[in-house]
């Protein structure tokens, strides 16, 4: 019998045979495993053995795992190296992993068995420890989150809404991907002033040269072009994508909204909005909103008094030219060079990428006693990626980490962490992680943003590399959206370690620079978490029903809130806004705040440490990491700090007042 290359087992990393691996391959894993997956789960139901521990939770977690295995490697690769096939395979299944997810959760007799083990356990038949019972716990409520208690008809409805959300991100990612590629343009050389050598080089394209979009409203080449005409046609590119043509998404946008509150209603909660926030840490939208609303109007309040300085030095330096949301970060660029006598360009010799690399390397061996070393015999998810054996203070081999460096036309935008192979002690499986950024081959030193990006998304794969729990499901970084990226907001921290990446001298100076501009950075960006917000807290009733609505709709969400200023446009529009419609995040955009606030207060905690670093580390990486989604996230940060993260910490931070 021929073992699909995809769910190979070799150990001890049990990583997929991704070099073997076709799209076929692919396909046929999941579509096995999707089976497989249903037969173990009616196994569990059918049981009549009395619920135990093993016989209910073990079973789950035995029934999933092929899937689980199957669908991180094909997302993976598909995230990093798609192809038609692998997207075609992605729009084949997204109805059909709804329809599996329903098969589920709808399923009234495998809720039934998971309430009679809770029976057991409260009445003291059955022993279970706090991550048994906060597995059981979370997986009841997610049945009726899912809707397992609607009636028939009702149930039928969720279905069709189900399948029709998979359909419509689906397509969403693809278009988006396509109207970003879309959105660049050609240069000549004589506009390309104020980049370096290399950087103009990065960008020709045989005998031309062209810009290409990244993810986010503003593109961080507008710091340094010269040419107030191509920054202006920058931002008009990245705002106008998606828009019209081949690879508009507004009717996608509409359909989901639409969709999402429905389906929310159906379940009996108010909006979307509520059914996201009650799995998550915050639990209700109120708490968000007491949270986010005061944080993005205080961000606006400094970014208009920021915006004020700019347009007064963008007068001095081109009279007569009105200053717009196209010149800000270069303007940005240059107050903060003459006010706080700091070039980044100076800082080329410190931030070349294998040196930042190894910068990051060194803070985890230093944290953590983790040290890195290739294994060139092993074939990561994309081209050229890199494997890399963990191995902990004592020498034990403890996962492994797959780095992907390069852009590529196949790629999504950004960098991301993914999980290929869960920590389970249960099955003694040891955590497979990647890091995927987007580095031209042209590339040899990175902007700081890039290095603080670089130290983020290392967070990540330190929290699944970290991860100690009994259920793979429940491991590493399966925890709510609201606190998934506060861990890696907190490795962020190490990249300001005076000699760590800068010297001294340089970090106090960035240090200082950096706090100019924090007023928009924030506006920006909690803009955005409102947008989100918006969208899936209003009544179906009043959503928009046709794609020209769409930006009337966003305009006047954000004037609810006074936060519509055309020199501060949202980090994301509507429009282009991956997390929210093709992403995980939709109505949890706000999580990046919510971690933001206790990854401030954590980095107190690490500041008035006394003592060695690696004892502070060794009390984070126990308390915090290693539980992962395997007890109640708030309760491991209480075990950590000792109390709840408080909000004063990242005001401080951000120079902000409320």
């Amino acid at each position: 019998m021929t073992t699909n290359p995809v769910l190979t087992r070799q150990l001890p990393f049990t990583l997929p045979d991704f070099a073997s691996a076709t799209p076929a391959d692919y396909r046929d894993a999941m579509d096995a495993s999707m089976t497989a997956h249903l037969e173990g789960l009616a196994r569990l139901r059918d049981d009549e053995a009395e619920p135990t521990v093993e016989n209910v939770l073990g079973a789950w977690e035995d029934a999933e795992a092929d899937l689980r295995r199957s669908l991180h490697a094909f997302f993976a690769v598909r995230a990093s190296n798609t192809n038609d096939e692998l997207d075609a395979i992605d729009e084949e299944f997204a109805p059909r992993f709804a329809a599996h997810n329903d098969a589920i959760y709808l399923d009234r007799g495998l809720y039934g068995r998971l309430r009679a083990l809770e029976a057991r356990i409260a009445a003291g038949e059955v022993e279970a420890d706090e991550q048994d019972r906060y597995a059981l716990d979370e997986t009841l409520r997610e049945f009726r989150r899912a809707g397992v208690e609607l009636d028939d008809a009702q149930q039928d409805r969720l279905r069709e809404l189900n399948r029709t959300l998979a359909e419509l991100s689906s397509r969403f990612e693809t278009l988006n991907r396509g109207a970003r590629n879309a959105g660049g343009f050609e240069v000549s050389a004589e506009e390309l002033a104020g980049l370096s050598d290399e950087e103009v080089q990065a960008l020709r394209v045989g005998e031309t040269y062209r810009i290409d979009l990244v993810n986010t409203t503003q593109q961080p080449l507008a710091a340094k072009l010269t040419d107030a005409d191509v920054r202006a046609r920058l931002l008009a590119a990245s705002t106008g994508r998606a828009l019209d043509g081949e690879f508009d998404t507004r009717d996608l946008v509409v359909a989901t909204a639409r969709a999402r509150a429905e389906r929310a209603a159906l379940l009996g909660y108010p909006n979307h909005a509520a059914l996201v926030a009650e799995s998550g840490c915050a639990k209700t939208v109120d708490a968000i909103l007491e949270m986010l609303v005061p944080l993005a109007q205080a961000g606006l309040a400094k970014a208009r008094e920021e915006g004020a300085e700019l347009a007064a030095r963008y007068a001095e330096l081109t009279p007569g030219a009105q200053f717009t949301a196209a010149d800000w970060s270069y303007v940005e660029a240059i107050l903060r060079r003459e006010r706080y006598d700091f070039d980044e360009a100076e800082l080329g010799e410190f931030l070349q990428v294998d040196t930042v690399l190894a910068a990051v390397y060194a803070a985890a061996e230093e944290l953590y006693g983790l040290t890195f070393h290739p294994r060139a015999d092993l074939v990561g998810h994309a081209p050229e990626s890199q494997c890399f054996e963990v191995h902990d203070a004592d020498g034990a081999v403890i996962g492994l980490f797959v780095m992907d460096f390069w852009a590529r036309p196949t790629k999504n935008g950004g960098a991301w962490m993914s999980n290929l192979v869960d920590q389970s002690t249960r099955d003694a499986t040891l955590p497979v992680v990647t890091n995927n950024c987007n580095y031209t081959r042209t590339t040899t030193a990175i902007t700081w943003d890039g290095v603080i990006t670089m130290f983020h998304e290392f967070g990540h794969a330190l929290h699944g590399l970290l991860a100690d729990s009994r259920y793979a499901s429940r491991s590493g970084t399966n925890t709510p959206r609201d606190f998934v990226e506060f861990p890696s907001q907190v490795n962020e921290h190490w990249a300001w370690t005076p000699d760590r990446v800068l010297p001294a001298e340089w970090v106090a100076r960035l240090e200082e620079a950096s706090r100019f501009g924090q007023g928009y950075a924030t506006a920006e960006t909690e803009i955005s978490s409102l947008l989100d917000l918006v969208w899936h807290t209003t009544a179906l009733e009043d959503l928009p029903t046709a794609a020209d609505e769409v930006e009337g709709f966003e305009r006047a969400a954000l004037e609810r809130f006074g936060l519509v200023d055309p020199l501060v446009p949202p980090r994301y529009r509507s429009q282009y806004f991956a997390h929210i419609w093709g992403g995980g995040y939709a109505a949890s955009y706000y999580g990046y705040a919510w971690a933001k606030v206790m990854d401030a207060d954590a980095v107190g905690w690490f500041d008035d440490r006394e003592g060695p670093v690696r004892e502070s580390g060794d009390h984070f990486r126990r308390t915090l990491l290693a539980p992962g989604g395997s007890v109640d996230p708030m309760e491991t940060y209480r075990r950590f700090r000792g109390r709840d993260p408080l909000l004063q910490p990242l005001l401080d931070r951000l120079g902000l007042s409320i």
